[in-house]
């Protein structure tokens, strides 16, 4: 009887740590929370270019990443041009990126549905 009731507890404990709900992202609570788009890399920066599935994306922070075929997440911050476009990118869902290295950062440059 005790068995059963340390699974049904440790069973219970697994499922709030794993729930969706602790995976959810608050909403800004003013616009000054919101991270601007990176800005347009250098025209020298060599263009590169992934297919993955989308892993997550931060829309506050205009970053989101992607798995892409041979296993790698990149995490890409969204340049000018593609920061509209996060608010309909989905978890899972299948992209081809075209990004540049701008200090630092790989900044995307488009954005399309594979």
């Amino acid at each position: 009887m005790k068995a059963r009731t340390g699974f049904a507890i440790g069973a219970l404990a697994s499922f709030a740590l794993v729930s969706s709900t602790y995976g959810v992202e608050p909403g800004p609570t003013s616009t000054r929370e919101i991270s601007p788009p990176a800005n347009k890399p250098s025209a020298f920066a060599v263009p590169r270019h992934t297919t993955g599935d989308v892993v997550s994306v931060n829309k506050r922070a205009q970053l989101f990443s992607v798995r892409t075929t041979d296993g790698e997440t990149i995490l890409l911050k969204a340049g000018a041009d593609t920061a509209r476009q996060l608010s309909t990118l989905k978890k899972g869902e299948r992209v081809k990126v075209s990004y540049r290295n701008s200090q630092g950062e790989k900044v995307a440059t488009k954005i399309t549905p594979a």
